[in-house]
């Protein structure tokens, strides 16, 4: 049954057909759309669990739609980078189960069913965008996680948001028409969309220009959709007003679209074997150290809790776009990992600001001082997630960074190893202070010394991915060794 051939198909239509009919369900039943998205997520989740054996028994595989060879037909590629798949449901089932009285308090009951509609598109374009083999489907599944999430900012109806949603819709066009430009000089120079075909016809084409154009086109646009400093200004307004099940997901997965997207260029150019690639990779050096340094001093002035998170992401994005252009085994290894493990740690903490928000009204670090005794076990939870973010061992931040600092020296590139560690500091700054307000501070609202915690299906996955940070640190080697053998075919070991 896990090697049944049409788990990769069904795990992209489950969630999308789960979507269009989530207003169907809940049309005489108000109630009835989470617990539909949950179910259909559940039915989601295993079909993921199932590709992710088979890759693990196996090896990657593709799955030809209707039938069709490449490079005419629509190729679907599982991979081990594929297996992020996993985290991506795992975190949007937990934001799903969090969301079932968080939105009944946030958003307009008649919104609410339209809220589950985009989250499952939105996890269906993320599903899509690790699967597809072929770069407009890449296109396409990367416009239908990024539609669904200007809508889902704005979905409280509340002016902010509308203008957060608005200059996050404006960055995100221009990135999107950069790709599919870049994309139609690759197919207008190669003659084919499919990722492996045109890999193996890039050494044979003459006329490197437009080759090179296209690639500059899809890193500079990527890095937006990821949020690299100098490109990050549509992020931080946007995950801070966004309802704090949704600034888990775009946090912890969405931008992480852009980061994987750039691992899935640099398959192609790596396949190809004739392109020299210092260039590019001196850049995401560069960026990614301006953004570990840059996204934290930000963080440090920051007095609303989510914001602060926000710029946090920023830095942390930096890390794994540094260790894809060290270039190095280590290095991409740890920013691969990373990409898994920060989604864990962003969803926790955002989750729990999410929780405290919730509780008792505030979202200042002034205001939510003493919270630590009113709601122990989500502070706790957020404490978790805080040291594992700065990279504090046994965690799960601790390995990744580990390993991109080692990545930077096995590079000879020492000083950027360095430049991860001067990060890492800065952010223990904010997040001691986020400690520090918590449990030192006495209350300035003495009643939020009453309220108690959130109820189980918000305190639940909050819980459950602080052990996560927790569990993924000290059984590190785990995914550290799932990744490696796909680190070493893209460098052609």
């Amino acid at each position: 049954m896990v090697s049944w051939p049409h788990w990769i198909i069904v795990a992209i239509i489950m969630p999308m057909a789960g979507a269009v009919l989530t207003p169907i369900v809940s049309r005489k039943n108000d109630k009835a759309a989470p617990v539909w998205a949950l179910f259909i997520m559940s039915l989601t989740s295993l079909a993921a669990l199932f590709l992710i054996v088979r890759v693990a028994q196996e090896g990657p595989f593709s799955y030809l739609v209707g039938g069709w060879a490449r490079p005419y037909g629509i190729e679907l590629h599982f991979d081990e980078f594929s297996a992020s798949i996993g985290i991506i449901c795992l975190i949007g089932w937990l934001a799903l189960l969090f969301s079932y009285h968080y939105v009944a308090e946030s958003i307009p009951k008649p919104r609410i069913p339209y809220y589950y509609t985009l989250v499952l598109l939105n996890l269906t374009g993320m599903i899509g965008f690790v699967m597809t083999g072929d770069l407009f489907n890449l296109y396409v599944f990367m416009e239908i996680l990024s539609l669904s999430a200007y809508a889902l900012v704005a979905v409280s109806g509340e002016r902010v948001a509308e203008m957060a949603a608005f200059k996050y819709l404006v960055m995100g066009a221009v990135s999107s028409l950069i790709i599919l430009f870049s994309i139609g000089l690759l197919y207008a120079v190669t003659g084919s969309l499919n990722m492996a075909d045109i890999s193996t016809r890039l050494a044979g084409i003459e006329s490197r220009l437009p080759v090179m154009l296209a690639l500059a086109g899809m890193a500079m646009a990527l890095m937006v959709k990821a949020a690299i400093f100098p490109l990050h200004i549509w992020l931080p307004d946007a995950h801070a007003i966004a309802p704090s099940p949704v600034s888990a997901i775009l946090s912890g997965l969405v931008v992480k679209t852009g980061v994987f997207g750039l691992l899935r260029v640099y398959q192609i150019f790596y396949g190809a074997g004739t392109y020299e690639l210092a260039g590019l990779n001196t850049t995401l050096i560069w960026l990614g150290a301006i953004s570990i340094i840059m996204g934290a001093f930000f963080a440090i002035f920051q007095e609303d809790i989510k914001m602060m998170l926000a710029y946090s992401t920023i830095s942390n994005v930096g890390y794994i776009v540094m260790g894809l252009g060290l270039a190095s085994q280590y290095g991409i290894i740890g920013a691969t990992v990373h990409i898994f493990n920060h989604a864990l740690i962003k969803a926790t903490l955002f989750l729990g600001a999410g929780a405290l928000m919730y509780k008792t009204g505030y979202r200042t670090l002034t205001d939510l001082r003493g919270v630590g005794k009113a709601m122990p076990l989500t502070s706790m939870a957020m404490s978790i997630g805080a040291i594992s973010i700065v990279g504090i061992p046994p965690t799960a931040g601790f390995l990744c960074k580990w390993y991109i600092a080692l990545g930077a020296f096995q590079a000879g590139q020492p000083a950027f190893g360095f430049a991860l560690v001067f990060g890492a500091l800065f952010i223990f700054i904010y997040y001691i202070r986020m400690v520090n307000s918590f449990y030192f501070q006495p209350p300035t609202h003495p009643e939020i010394l009453e309220v108690g915690e959130a109820p189980v299906s918000m305190l639940f996955p909050v819980l459950l991915l602080a052990a996560l940070c927790l569990v993924m640190g000290i059984l590190g080697r785990i995914p550290l060794s799932f990744i490696e053998p796909a680190v070493t075919r893209m460098l052609g070991g």
